[in-house]
């Protein structure tokens, strides 16, 4: 156990904190000389790990009560009360007082409440068009469903519960037939072996190397573990990645403080060898691409947890792998998904992407919450074209919903702003063809809380239908009707049939 040395402080750093700073934002310069070094300090070590973060991200009490006392832990300055210890036995390059001085800064200069939005977002509609709401007949009492897929090959809903530990198929609405697996199904990929479930072992963000990748045969009844020892896992993918005929494995074991990025050389059909890609916690999700063309598939990731932004891993061939960051973004931002898409039709992949996430403290409405398109020059340099505000949201996917040649999107909130538009629970963004998106969505989006989605062709009619997964959890600010709505009947899964055919 860490010996802390705690020292009286004759002015606690609360008072400072409140204390007024006038500060010219061209030249940066404060009447409170602590302010000032504190600002200074700010410029050479809080951009060390991450992006240098803006005092303006969170408000004050977001700053204050959360995520500096979470920074100064890590730097071996320990919140007491209201002031800061130093552990004695915990190396640090900075002296108590220097981050006090950095606290000041940060907590001065943020706003009491969290900035509105610069300009305000389309109005949703709540008549949704192209699709009519199923709710199945069977579904898992108190539901946390992980993860949803659509399985086209057997016209079929799989989605799994991470209270229940199992993966579901849903069929005709009704639960066909299930599986015991594991904590947090968080993936599902079928082989000709019958199917593969990735399994996080744990809901929370946590170091624990309790995650799995479970081979199951195609009658359920047997499984065996092909990896295990994973940080968390939240996604694998699966590719050929050293041209040998074999299906490699990338898994993001997006962790806590530690976590990996890793691709796994496919040796057998039951036996890898892990390459580690990124040393770093936060992978939330890749996609394989030949980038550069040259014959060999390159690999996307996305990362959060800290250093956030998008890397791309150019294929060396012989198992190496060269990084480059091509986008870099703000440690507060939230990223949570995305996928590659050609918006503009130049044959070129651009990137899809949103960043809501707002669990790791009480949530806060953010300004910077949203979807975004970042358009690819050709040269793999993206540049953000679209930001479309989206209160938390989780997810985003494109496809062409309306048959009319171009690509619409579906979004899901976790952390949508349930009394004033829950409509954001769920929107359908209609595409006019030149990348203007028209949101709409519908009465009942938020008869449960959407965690995850998928969208495909559930039934091989020809157009694409939309599955939703809710987890309702109780986080963040719930109305209270809304919680007992849910406790009565909340389904697993709610399906978006489309109806163009």
């Amino acid at each position: 156990m860490k010996t802390m040395v705690i020292a009286l402080v004759l002015v606690s750093v609360v008072a400072s904190l409140l204390h007024f700073a006038s500060c010219n934002s061209n030249d940066h310069s404060f009447k409170d000389k602590n302010i000032q070094q504190g600002f200074q300090l700010s410029q050479k070590y809080c951009n060390t790990c991450h992006l240098l973060p803006e005092p303006d991200l969170l408000n004050k009490i977001t700053w204050a009560e959360y995520v500096l006392p979470k920074m100064g832990g890590m730097l071996g300055f320990q919140r007491f009360a209201s002031d800061y210890i130093e552990l004695s036995d915990t190396a640090q390059s900075l002296t108590l007082e220097q981050w006090k001085n950095i606290v000041r800064y940060y907590v001065s200069q943020a706003p009491e409440n969290p900035i509105e939005r610069s300009a305000s977002s389309p109005e949703i509609i709540t008549e949704l068009p192209y699709f009519k709401i199923e709710m199945p007949v069977t579904t898992v009492k108190a539901p946390a469903t992980t993860m949803v897929l659509v399985n086209t090959d057997k016209k079929e809903i799989v989605f799994a519960d991470g209270i229940t530990e199992h993966l579901y198929i849903l069929s005709s609405d009704r639960v066909t037939d299930s599986v015991k697996i594991g904590i947090g199904i968080s993936a599902f990929h079928s082989n000709d072996s019958g199917f593969t479930a990735l399994a996080m072992g744990v809901l929370h963000p946590s170091d624990s190397k309790n995650g799995r990748l479970y081979l199951v045969g195609k009658d359920s009844s047997k499984s065996m573990i092909l990896i295990d020892s994973l940080q968390r896992p939240v996604h694998a993918g699966y590719s050929d990645l050293n041209n040998d005929g074999k299906q490699d494995i990338i898994v993001c074991e997006f962790g806590n403080a530690t976590g990996l990025l890793s691709w796994f050389e496919r040796k057998s059909e039951i036996k890898f060898v892990k390459h580690v890609l990124r040393a770093f916690p936060g992978a939330v999700k890749t996609e394989v691409y030949d980038f550069n063309r040259d014959g060999r598939q390159d690999i996307m990731a996305l990362m959060a947890q800290g250093d956030e932004g998008f890397f791309i891993y150019y294929n060396q061939g012989n198992a190496n792998f060269r990084e480059q960051r091509i986008v870099r973004l703000s440690p507060s931002f939230g990223s949570n998904y995305f996928e590659l898409a050609d918006f503009n039709n130049d044959g070129f992949p651009d990137i899809l992407a949103s960043n809501g996430d707002n669990g790791d403290y009480p949530p806060i409405k953010k300004a910077y919450h949203g979807i975004r398109i970042y358009l690819n020059n050709g040269n793999n340099e993206f540049s953000e074209k679209i930001f479309l505000a989206v209160n938390g949201v989780g997810k985003v996917m494109a496809k062409d919903f309306d048959a009319d040649g171009d690509l619409d999107l579906a979004s899901i909130s976790y952390f949508p702003d349930f009394k004033q538009t829950p409509e954001e629970s769920f929107i359908f963004w209609r595409n006019d063809g030149e990348l203007h998106f028209h949101p709409a969505s519908f009465a009942e989006s938020s008869a449960g809380r959407w965690l995850t989605m998928d969208a495909n062709d559930i039934d091989e009619d020809g157009d694409i239908d939309i599955v939703l997964g809710n987890a309702r959890f109780p986080l963040g600010d719930i109305p209270p009707e809304l919680m007992r709505k849910w406790n009565v009947y909340s389904p697993s899964v709610l399906i978006l049939r489309n109806t163009l055919h």
